[in-house]
């Protein structure tokens, strides 16, 4: 049977959580409440990427992404810097809907990642 393991467990959730050679990231804001759309939508990508790496994994790896953003007005300025960051053939299933999300955030993001 395949260990299932936690990495920065907490008492409600794990950063990430790996089984097999499959990666599970709870869902990450950016690193400052930037006022724009593209600017969180950024520095939160650039976030994720490092976080791939430390796993083991990368942007062409992720398998599902689930967006959330604050307000859906916003889908297109973040869907401007999202298809720059994608590589071409390798966009993941993919949903995006409007969540509460924390005061400042406009979006938040969850992956599901394969190991390289």
């Amino acid at each position: 049977m395949a260990e299932i393991k936690h990495y920065e467990a907490g008492a409600r959730a794990s950063r990430v959580t790996e089984y097999k050679d499959m990666l599970f990231f709870t869902g990450h804001v950016a690193a400052g409440k930037q006022p724009t759309i593209e600017e969180q939508t950024q520095a939160l990508l650039q976030r994720l990427e490092g976080l791939l790496e430390d796993y083991g994994s990368d942007k062409n790896h992720i398998l599902s992404a689930s967006i959330y953003l604050r307000n859906m007005e916003d889908a297109d300025g973040m869907n401007s810097v999202w298809d720059k960051w994608i590589d071409e053939g390798c966009a993941p299933a993919r949903l995006c809907v409007q969540a509460q999300i924390a005061e400042g955030y406009l979006l938040e993001i969850a992956l599901i990642a394969a190991k390289k």
